[in-house]
Protein backbone atom coordinates (compact mmCIF):
# COMPACT_ATOMS: atom_id res chain seq x y z
CA UNK A 1 0.00 0.00 0.00
CA UNK A 2 3.12 2.33 0.86
CA UNK A 3 4.42 1.59 -2.42
CA UNK A 4 1.40 2.29 -4.18
CA UNK A 5 0.85 5.91 -2.66
CA UNK A 6 5.04 6.61 -3.16
CA UNK A 7 4.57 5.97 -6.86
CA UNK A 8 0.69 8.18 -7.07
CA UNK A 9 2.65 10.97 -5.70
CA UNK A 10 5.66 10.83 -8.13
CA UNK A 11 3.91 10.66 -10.67
CA UNK A 12 1.78 13.14 -10.12
CA UNK A 13 5.18 15.70 -9.03
CA UNK A 14 6.40 14.52 -12.70
CA UNK A 15 3.56 15.42 -14.21
CA UNK A 16 3.20 18.90 -12.52
CA UNK A 17 6.85 19.71 -14.27
CA UNK A 18 6.05 18.51 -17.81
CA UNK A 19 3.14 20.34 -17.58
CA UNK A 20 4.96 23.42 -16.95
CA UNK A 21 7.76 22.81 -18.98
CA UNK A 22 10.47 22.16 -15.68
CA UNK A 23 9.77 25.49 -13.90
CA UNK A 24 7.34 26.72 -11.04
CA UNK A 25 5.23 29.57 -12.67
CA UNK A 26 4.14 32.16 -9.62
CA UNK A 27 0.75 33.30 -9.72
CA UNK A 28 0.19 36.41 -10.79
CA UNK A 29 -2.26 39.00 -8.58
CA UNK A 30 -3.53 41.92 -10.34
CA UNK A 31 -2.60 44.87 -8.77
CA UNK A 32 -5.36 48.28 -9.06
CA UNK A 33 -3.31 51.19 -9.86
CA UNK A 34 -5.69 54.78 -8.11
CA UNK A 35 -5.61 57.29 -11.28
CA UNK A 36 -4.79 60.20 -10.70
CA UNK A 37 -6.17 63.36 -11.93
CA UNK A 38 -4.18 66.16 -12.43
CA UNK A 39 -7.02 69.92 -12.73
CA UNK A 40 -4.06 72.11 -12.26
CA UNK A 41 -2.78 74.38 -14.96
CA UNK A 42 -3.37 77.90 -16.67
CA UNK A 43 -6.97 78.92 -18.49
CA UNK A 44 -7.36 82.48 -20.66
CA UNK A 45 -10.82 83.38 -21.23
CA UNK A 46 -12.97 86.65 -22.75
CA UNK A 47 -16.59 87.54 -22.21
CA UNK A 48 -19.34 90.02 -23.27
CA UNK A 49 -20.18 91.83 -20.14
CA UNK A 50 -23.59 93.94 -19.43
CA UNK A 51 -22.43 96.14 -16.75
CA UNK A 52 -24.74 98.58 -14.25
CA UNK A 53 -23.74 102.16 -13.12
CA UNK A 54 -26.16 103.92 -10.97
CA UNK A 55 -27.17 106.11 -8.08
CA UNK A 56 -29.98 105.52 -6.04
CA UNK A 57 -32.31 103.16 -7.94
CA UNK A 58 -31.43 99.97 -10.25
CA UNK A 59 -33.05 97.33 -12.26
CA UNK A 60 -32.14 95.00 -14.86
CA UNK A 61 -32.44 96.05 -18.50
CA UNK A 62 -34.65 99.01 -17.40
CA UNK A 63 -33.38 102.31 -19.49
CA UNK A 64 -36.51 104.21 -17.43
CA UNK A 65 -34.45 104.66 -14.15
CA UNK A 66 -32.68 108.12 -13.93
CA UNK A 67 -29.95 107.71 -12.40
CA UNK A 68 -28.44 104.11 -14.12
CA UNK A 69 -26.32 103.67 -17.20
CA UNK A 70 -26.29 100.48 -18.75
CA UNK A 71 -23.13 99.58 -20.42
CA UNK A 72 -21.60 96.52 -22.89
CA UNK A 73 -18.15 95.59 -22.65
CA UNK A 74 -15.67 93.29 -23.04
CA UNK A 75 -13.78 91.05 -20.08
CA UNK A 76 -10.47 89.08 -20.39
CA UNK A 77 -9.57 86.86 -18.02
CA UNK A 78 -6.40 84.60 -16.69
CA UNK A 79 -6.39 82.27 -14.02
CA UNK A 80 -4.39 79.31 -12.36
CA UNK A 81 -6.60 76.52 -11.00
CA UNK A 82 -4.20 74.81 -8.74
CA UNK A 83 -6.67 71.92 -7.88
CA UNK A 84 -10.27 70.52 -8.64
CA UNK A 85 -11.46 73.39 -5.56
CA UNK A 86 -9.74 76.31 -5.84
CA UNK A 87 -8.26 78.86 -8.09
CA UNK A 88 -7.19 82.54 -8.62
CA UNK A 89 -7.78 84.78 -11.56
CA UNK A 90 -7.32 88.41 -12.65
CA UNK A 91 -9.84 89.87 -14.98
CA UNK A 92 -10.07 93.15 -16.71
CA UNK A 93 -13.03 94.97 -18.00
CA UNK A 94 -14.17 97.86 -20.35
CA UNK A 95 -16.80 99.25 -21.68
CA UNK A 96 -17.56 100.01 -25.25
CA UNK A 97 -21.04 99.92 -26.34
CA UNK A 98 -24.27 101.60 -25.46
CA UNK A 99 -22.47 104.01 -22.97
CA UNK A 100 -24.00 107.11 -21.85
CA UNK A 101 -22.52 108.93 -18.70
CA UNK A 102 -20.15 106.29 -17.68
CA UNK A 103 -17.37 104.64 -19.33
CA UNK A 104 -16.35 101.98 -16.76
CA UNK A 105 -12.92 100.08 -16.19
CA UNK A 106 -12.38 97.37 -13.95
CA UNK A 107 -9.67 95.98 -12.89
CA UNK A 108 -10.03 92.81 -10.24
CA UNK A 109 -8.35 90.12 -8.56
CA UNK A 110 -10.31 87.05 -6.97
CA UNK A 111 -9.82 83.69 -5.15
CA UNK A 112 -12.41 81.19 -6.74
CA UNK A 113 -13.55 78.70 -5.00
CA UNK A 114 -14.84 76.02 -7.08
CA UNK A 115 -17.12 72.65 -7.14
CA UNK A 116 -17.26 70.49 -10.45
CA UNK A 117 -20.39 67.97 -10.96
CA UNK A 118 -18.18 64.95 -11.91
CA UNK A 119 -16.74 61.65 -10.85
CA UNK A 120 -12.60 62.67 -10.77
CA UNK A 121 -11.81 59.13 -9.67
CA UNK A 122 -13.33 57.32 -13.19
CA UNK A 123 -10.56 57.17 -15.05
CA UNK A 124 -13.06 56.95 -18.81
CA UNK A 125 -15.20 60.10 -17.97
CA UNK A 126 -15.53 60.94 -21.18
CA UNK A 127 -18.90 63.20 -19.81
CA UNK A 128 -18.75 67.13 -20.37
CA UNK A 129 -19.98 68.84 -16.81
CA UNK A 130 -21.25 71.76 -15.04
CA UNK A 131 -19.74 73.57 -11.87
CA UNK A 132 -20.35 76.62 -9.74
CA UNK A 133 -17.97 79.03 -8.32
CA UNK A 134 -17.25 82.09 -6.08
CA UNK A 135 -15.25 85.12 -7.01
CA UNK A 136 -13.74 86.62 -3.69
CA UNK A 137 -11.41 89.41 -4.22
CA UNK A 138 -10.78 93.02 -4.82
CA UNK A 139 -10.13 95.20 -7.36
CA UNK A 140 -10.19 98.89 -8.99
CA UNK A 141 -13.83 100.35 -10.61
CA UNK A 142 -13.01 103.35 -12.63
CA UNK A 143 -15.66 105.88 -14.20
CA UNK A 144 -14.94 108.59 -16.55
CA UNK A 145 -17.76 110.55 -17.98
CA UNK A 146 -18.32 109.69 -21.30
CA UNK A 147 -20.54 111.87 -24.24
CA UNK A 148 -22.56 108.85 -24.79
CA UNK A 149 -23.14 106.18 -27.68
CA UNK A 150 -26.24 107.66 -27.87
CA UNK A 151 -29.19 110.01 -27.34
CA UNK A 152 -28.01 111.12 -24.03
CA UNK A 153 -24.20 111.77 -21.93
CA UNK A 154 -22.56 113.03 -19.18
CA UNK A 155 -23.35 116.81 -18.28
CA UNK A 156 -20.57 118.89 -19.94
CA UNK A 157 -18.52 118.98 -16.62
CA UNK A 158 -17.73 115.78 -16.26
CA UNK A 159 -17.34 114.44 -19.99
CA UNK A 160 -13.52 113.13 -20.09
CA UNK A 161 -13.35 113.84 -16.27
CA UNK A 162 -12.91 111.36 -13.77
CA UNK A 163 -16.25 110.58 -11.79
CA UNK A 164 -14.99 107.87 -9.41
CA UNK A 165 -11.88 105.61 -8.77
CA UNK A 166 -12.90 103.15 -5.99
CA UNK A 167 -10.49 100.43 -4.88
CA UNK A 168 -12.00 97.59 -2.52
CA UNK A 169 -13.93 94.14 -1.80
CA UNK A 170 -15.32 92.80 -4.75
CA UNK A 171 -17.12 89.27 -4.99
CA UNK A 172 -19.35 87.63 -7.61
CA UNK A 173 -21.09 83.83 -8.24
CA UNK A 174 -21.13 81.72 -11.59
CA UNK A 175 -22.23 78.73 -13.18
CA UNK A 176 -19.95 77.03 -16.09
CA UNK A 177 -20.53 73.91 -18.25
CA UNK A 178 -17.30 72.45 -19.77
CA UNK A 179 -16.96 70.36 -22.71
CA UNK A 180 -15.23 67.34 -23.13
CA UNK A 181 -15.10 64.60 -25.63
CA UNK A 182 -12.76 61.39 -24.30
CA UNK A 183 -12.39 58.50 -25.44
CA UNK A 184 -13.64 55.78 -23.29
CA UNK A 185 -9.75 53.88 -23.77
CA UNK A 186 -8.40 57.11 -22.87
CA UNK A 187 -7.55 58.70 -18.78
CA UNK A 188 -9.69 61.95 -17.90
CA UNK A 189 -7.98 64.92 -18.71
CA UNK A 190 -8.76 68.59 -17.42
CA UNK A 191 -6.71 69.86 -20.59
CA UNK A 192 -7.05 71.17 -23.74
CA UNK A 193 -11.16 72.39 -22.78
CA UNK A 194 -13.32 74.76 -23.46
CA UNK A 195 -15.83 76.29 -20.78
CA UNK A 196 -18.76 78.07 -21.29
CA UNK A 197 -19.41 80.42 -17.97
CA UNK A 198 -21.92 83.06 -17.24
CA UNK A 199 -21.43 85.20 -13.62
CA UNK A 200 -22.53 88.07 -11.63
CA UNK A 201 -19.90 90.30 -9.90
CA UNK A 202 -20.74 93.53 -7.86
CA UNK A 203 -17.69 95.45 -8.04
CA UNK A 204 -18.52 98.69 -6.51
CA UNK A 205 -21.40 99.42 -3.80
CA UNK A 206 -22.48 102.79 -2.61
CA UNK A 207 -19.48 104.22 -3.06
CA UNK A 208 -18.92 108.01 -2.20
CA UNK A 209 -18.06 110.49 -5.17
CA UNK A 210 -17.88 114.04 -5.45
CA UNK A 211 -21.21 115.40 -5.51
CA UNK A 212 -22.17 115.66 -8.94
CA UNK A 213 -24.57 115.32 -11.86
CA UNK A 214 -24.87 111.98 -14.43
CA UNK A 215 -27.38 112.06 -17.25
CA UNK A 216 -27.61 115.41 -19.20
CA UNK A 217 -31.05 114.52 -20.98
CA UNK A 218 -31.13 117.88 -22.98
CA UNK A 219 -34.27 119.19 -21.79
CA UNK A 220 -33.47 119.64 -17.41
CA UNK A 221 -35.46 116.66 -16.46
CA UNK A 222 -32.62 115.58 -14.18
CA UNK A 223 -30.53 118.36 -13.08
CA UNK A 224 -30.28 116.94 -9.36
CA UNK A 225 -26.72 116.04 -7.86
CA UNK A 226 -25.79 112.86 -6.51
CA UNK A 227 -22.65 111.61 -4.31
CA UNK A 228 -22.60 107.82 -4.35
CA UNK A 229 -21.93 105.40 -7.10
CA UNK A 230 -22.37 101.39 -7.45
CA UNK A 231 -21.38 99.28 -10.58
CA UNK A 232 -22.23 95.51 -10.96
CA UNK A 233 -23.00 93.40 -14.30
CA UNK A 234 -23.06 89.72 -15.79
CA UNK A 235 -20.85 88.44 -17.61
CA UNK A 236 -21.01 85.67 -20.37
CA UNK A 237 -18.09 84.04 -22.16
CA UNK A 238 -15.56 81.38 -23.36
CA UNK A 239 -12.55 79.70 -21.24
CA UNK A 240 -9.74 77.77 -22.94
CA UNK A 241 -7.64 75.26 -20.15
CA UNK A 242 -4.26 74.00 -21.00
Amino acid sequence: MQNIVLSAVAVLTMSSFAVAGGDIVPVVVPVSVPVVVDDSGFYVGAGLTYNRVYSIDSGWFDASILTQDQTAGLTGIIGYDFNNYIAVEGRITKTFFERDYSDTTIYSIFLKPQYRFRDADVDDNEDSYFAVYALLGFGNTYIEGSSGDNSHSAWPENIGKEMMSETGFQWGVGLSYTFKDEAEDKPYNYKDTWTLFVDYTSNVKNANIASTRLYDYGDGSDSNYYDELSVDGITVGLIYNF
